[in-house]
């Protein structure tokens, strides 16, 4: 099975999750307060030096990633970072990107950079994050500041990622911080987080109107365990709250229930993507069950799960991929595969796991998906949120003691992959 011309292979990292810093130099956010208390990882662990990549490591990790045959990125810039105090400017900050970036661009790796991967500066954390109107004006500066010094060296830029997830575990539950636990709550913040967006492209398309500008969803498959009426109906909803509201607001570019009580237009929000990314891990089978009022009384019964506490990545399959591609495709804009991969200490399950996703991806394109790029999640294995590290998702493992880079087999299985583009 081949794969267009030009078709880009990579990996995917998140700021917060790889950079660390020295004891001055951490980044400045709500997550990094968040995990001050060790109650809130599953191994008590925190961010505070990850994998390194602020004090020198990036550049050596990308090499690895080139040598290993990638010649794409995905990763994020933080907000925080940037902009330590309101109005305010790192521009120490702003050069270590640049030279993140510059480094990237020198080996060959172009980069897709996202402006909000979770996080959030301490000062607006403090006043509500997303809760609070005052973010979207915001964010929209920040995303303009961002493309306008660092646009040369990006080839394309993400508002958001995965803005259904931020909503739900920040806000509707109370893993992420600020932990509100309020279901209206992870309504409002993800309306607002669809609004920030348009607002956000709106500015980017004024700072530098031939940036290419997407927006990054995740998108699990949702299927009936059973070939019943009450199984179907609540597969329909939790799929549509969880995805087709989106989807349909960024096609319409209107709000509609249940992101409004009356379908709201949003200016700019439709068509504001140059392309979609689409965050795809496993299947949720869904059984009717009156109890289950949080999940539109559909409860998930799967039993080959990728578990880790109370957190179910689904369980593979790849057909699911095929299905999510080709309807990401249908809003008539280029896809890109933006996170996908499993955690496995064994190396085992993720060989097969990215064997069989990676076919899933070429049989979308043949059903006609206009898919440009797949990038593995993750690059490294990285401090994983509620999970701290005791979930490696790298295709490169990293020794906890000593730092030391290990590719993993199914790293070379990748490159074996990318080698023959097929």
């Amino acid at each position: 099975m081949g794969f267009p011309a030009g078709f880009l292979w990579g990996a995917a990292t998140s700021h917060h999750q790889v950079e660390g810093g020295a004891p001055d130099a951490i980044e400045p956010s709500d997550w990094t307060d968040w995990t001050r208390d060790p109650k809130h990882t599953a191994d008590g662990c925190n961010a505070d030096h990850a994998c390194g990549w602020w004090l020198g490591r990036a550049e050596e990790d990308l090499t690895l990633a080139r040598s290993l045959g990638h010649d794409a990125h995905r990763m994020g810039i933080s907000w925080a970072r940037i902009e330590p105090e309101p109005g305010r400017w790192d521009l120490d900050a702003l050069a270590r990107y640049e030279a993140i970036l510059e480094h990237a661009r020198r080996i060959g790796l172009r980069t897709s950079v996202t402006l909000h991967h979770f996080t959030l500066p301490r000062w607006i954390a403090a006043r509500g994050g997303f809760g609070n109107e005052e973010s979207l004006a915001r964010f929209e500066r920040f995303a303009s500041f961002a493309v306008e010094r660092l646009g040369p060296r990006v080839t394309q830029w993400a508002t958001f990622n995965e803005p259904s997830v931020y909503a739900m575990m920040s806000h509707g539950q109370k893993h992420w911080p600020p932990g509100q636990g309020s279901a209206i709550a992870q309504i409002v913040v993800l309306a607002r987080l669809l609004r920030a967006h348009a607002g956000a492209v709106r500015a980017i398309r004024r700072t530098s109107p031939d940036a290419s500008v997407g927006i990054v969803l995740n998108a699990p498959a949702f299927d009936p365990d059973r070939e019943r009426a009450r199984d179907r109906a609540v597969t329909f909803a939790q799929d549509y709250a969880f995805t087709g509201c989106v989807l349909d607001a960024l096609a319409t570019g209107s709000l509609r229930f249940p992101l409004a009580i009356l379908p709201t237009r949003i200016e700019g929000l439709a068509g504001s993507f140059d392309w979609l990314g689409l965050n795809y891990y496993g299947r949720y089978r869904v059984r009717f069950d009156p109890r289950a009022v949080g999940l539109a009384f559909g409860k998930h019964v799967q039993t080959n799960g990728i578990r880790h506490g109370e957190v179910d990545w689904g369980e593979p399959h790849p057909e699911g991929l095929t299905r999510l591609l080709v309807r990401f495709a249908s809003l008539g804009k280029p896809v890109y595969v933006t996170e996908n991969g499993v955690f496995d200490p064994t190396d085992e399950v993720r060989r097969r796991y990215l064997a069989d996703h990676v076919a899933a991806v070429g049989s979308a394109i043949e059903r006609g998906a206009d898919v440009r790029g797949y990038f593995h999640w993750s690059l490294v294995d990285n401090f994983e949120w509620a999970e701290g590290y005791t979930t490696p998702f790298g295709l490169i493992e990293v020794d906890r003691k000593t730092g030391e880079r290990r590719p993993r087999a199914s790293a070379r299985l990748y490159q074996r992959l990318i080698e023959e583009n097929a």
